[in-house]
Formats: structure tokens, C-alpha cells, sequence
């Protein structure tokens, strides 16, 4: 109904110049003596002619709404498949539109063209970067070495102090250039994931170890029991998340402790709170909507007990470029690393849940599926 109404408005100014025409026939006739019976024959006639051309009319333009319709949900393969011209306008909207089409595959090309540059440009120079900062490591490291033998000086020394910073903030460097390449692999479109089975206790101490001197640095205790378990992942990408992970644990907390846990649906699990999961989990379920379940899963868990994240900032933590009130106060933020985290276990198919409060600290569970005691 609603089609024939707009199609009667479309056309109301033709079905009017015909009302007007049929009136002025119809008095032109009367003047001149016409018997009335034979007007009304004739007008009857017209009428009928009117309403037939106007229902095959509106047939016409009701199969052309639905070809238009049909081709607005496939819009970008409808180039081929426009129904033939009918009219002179509708061969000009066809040419306008088809050039509207190039030219939007020219912008993309050109645009995809730039990325592609871009995005090599990026890789090369991550990639060199990190031999001028594997060699100023190497010289820091032999120069500290050098001068403790030499002198016979103590680690409280302030040239040995100055050195110990060197090498945390090169250490920072090198972090920012591997999360730098790690975003050009994640938004440039290709599949760089291996799935394999993977010994999670391998992947752990190997982040473990690289943020050593950190938790040394800040006089932070670890907490960390392995189990042995094996779990389907690609073991790259997984070891980026759990730095980035440690990263944020051990920026974060001033004093206390980072605890790794790791609970396993065919084994005991004794961690604090595992009771409580599925709430938690609830509680936070803007990183994932999937159900929760932890049967024929595990469980890889980091907790700190630094500043937390305030209750208005944790729905938005994952979002890209969002630093929060934690990041206002560390203006170093980049709002990138959790963003990564979730984008990557995303497509890893891993869930990933986070509680936390201000001033009680952290708690990141990332759940794998397929699991299996060694």
C-alpha cells in the first residue's frame, strides 16, 4: 500500500492533466449537442484505459523497487547486475553509478597500495631498530661487568645504579618496538598464526624471564607453581600476550607481589577465588560473550596487587587507545597493550576475562580450551 501511494504521487501529475483533459472534452462535447449517454461511454472508456495503464504502470515500478531493493543488500557486487534501462534517466544514473564505482576502486587501490608501502616500511625499520638496542644491551652489560671487576665496586654504586636504569628504560624500548611490530602483523590482514600443541609452563617461564630484572628492580615478589599442562595455541602470539600481561603487573604495582596461576579441569585447583569464576566472569563480560565454562579448559591466571583499575574505566580498558585514569597518570601510556591482548586471544579463540579494583590490585584470566596433564 505504501508502494501504490508513492506511486500515485509520483504520477499525480499526469493522472491530473488527464482528470483536466477529460473535463474539458467533456464540456466541449456538451456545447455542441452531444447526447449525454454517449459522453458518459466515452468517458467510461477513457477511465478504463486510465486505470489499466496506471495498474501496469505500477506493476512495473513495484519489480523495479524490488531489483532495487535486492541490490542495495549486495551493494558492492550490483555493478553487473542492474536490471537493463527502460528509461533515458535511468541509463544516466546507471553511468553515474558506474563511475562512482570506479573511482571508488581506484581510492581503495591507491589506499591499500599506501598501507601495503607503509606497513613494510614499519616492519623494516622495527626490525632494524632492534639491532642498535641488542648491541647498546650488550655494551652496557660488559661495561657494568667491566667496572665491578676492575674497581671492585659494590651493586649500590651510583655508576652501577645509572647503568641498572640504562637497561631498564633499553629494556622499555625494546617492549615498545616488539608491541610496535605486533600491532603491524595484527591490523595488516595476514594469518601469522601456527596452532600447535604448546607446553604452557615453557611460554611462562620464558616471559618470566624476560621482566627478571624488573621484578628484582622493583623488589617485587613471584609467585608461581608449573603444572605441566599442554595446551592448542600458537605459541608466539600467546608469549606477547602473557608479556604484555606481566608488563602491566609489574608497572602497576609499587609493592607486593605478581602470582601466576595455572588450574587445569582435570586436576585440583587451588586457586583463591576459582570458586567465585563464573561470577567474575559475569561480572565482566564486556571482554567476552561466549559462555563461560571451565570443563575441558585451562585457566591462566595473573594477579598483582598494585593500584587496580577504577570500576567507570574496566568496561573500557580493552578499547583501543584508552588509557583510563592510570594512564592519565603514567602520561607514557599508549592504551595499545590490552587492546593487542584482546584482539590477539580473539583470534586465538581464548577467553579473556579482568577484575579489579582501585587500590586492591588486578586479577587477568585468559581460558584455553583442549587440555592435557603431561
Amino acid at each position: 500500500m505504501k508502494d501504490f501511494r508513492v506511486y500515485i504521487r509520483e504520477n499525480s501529475g499526469w493522472l491530473t492533466v488527464n482528470l483536466f483533459l477529460a473535463l474539458v472534452m467533456t464540456a466541449t462535447m456538451l456545447l455542441n449537442g452531444i447526447p449525454a449517454y454517449e459522453i458518459g461511454y466515452g468517458m467510461l472508456l477513457c477511465v478504463f484505459v486510465t486505470v489499466a495503464a496506471a495498474v501496469i504502470g505500477f506493476g512495473r515500478h513495484r519489480e523495479s523497487i524490488r531489483q532495487l531493493k535486492e541490490m542495495r543488500k549486495n551493494i558492492a557486487v550490483v555493478q553487473n547486475e542492474m536490471k537493463v534501462p527502460e528509461y533515458l534517466y535511468e541509463t544516466y544514473y546507471q553511468d553515474c553509478i558506474n563511475v562512482l564505482v570506479q573511482e571508488k576502486d581506484r581510492v581503495k587501490n591507491e589506499l591499500m597500495t599506501r598501507q601495503q608501502d607503509m606497513t613494510a616500511y614499519y616492519s623494516m625499520w622495527v626490525h632494524q631498530i632492534k639491532t642498535p638496542i641488542a648491541a647498546l644491551k650488550l655494551l652496557i652489560d660488559e661495561e657494568v661487568s667491566t667496572y665491578l671487576e676492575a674497581d671492585h665496586t659494590e651493586e649500590n654504586d651510583i655508576y652501577v645504579i645509572n647503568s641498572r636504569q640504562m637497561q631498564s628504560e633499553l629494556f622499555r624500548i625494546e617492549q615498545y618496538v616488539d608491541m610496535a611490530l605486533q600491532y603491524i602483523r595484527l591490523g595488516a590482514g595476514t594469518n601469522d598464526f601456527v596452532f600447535e600443541r604448546v607446553m604452557l609452563d615453557e611460554v611462562i617461564k620464558t616471559s618470566i624471564h624476560k621482566y627478571a630484572k624488573q621484578f628484582i628492580q622493583k623488589q617485587l615478589r613471584l609467585v608461581y607453581t608449573p603444572q605441566e599442562l599442554v595446551v592448542v595455541t600458537d605459541k608466539k602470539w600467546l608469549g606477547f600476550v602473557i608479556d604484555q600481561l606481566l608488563s602491566n603487573a609489574v608497572k602497576y604495582t609499587k609493592q607486593g607481589s605478581v602470582t601466576i596461576r595455572v588450574c587445569g579441569a582435570i586436576q585440583p585447583c587451588d586457586c583463591a577465588g576459582c570458586e567465585n569464576a563464573e561470577k567474575t566472569a559475569e561480572q565482566n563480560h564486556w571482554n567476552d560473550e561466549r559462555a563461560v565454562t571451565y570443563e575441558n579448559s585451562v585457566r591462566l591466571v595473573i594477579e598483582d596487587t598494585g593500584i587496580g583499575i577504577r570500576a567507570e574505566d574496566l568496561p573500557r580498558v580493552c578499547e583501543k587507545g584508552y588509557t583510563g585514569y592510570n594512564g592519565h597518570a603514567d602520561k607514557y601510556s599508549t592504551g595499545i597493550g590490552l587492546y593487542l591482548c584482546r584482539s590477539i586471544l580473539d583470534k586465538l579463540g581464548h577467553r579473556f576475562h579482568i577484575a579489579s579494583e582501585q587500590g586492591n590490585g588486578t586479577k587477568v584470566e585468559i581460558v584455553m580450551d583442549s587440555i592435557k596433564k603431561v
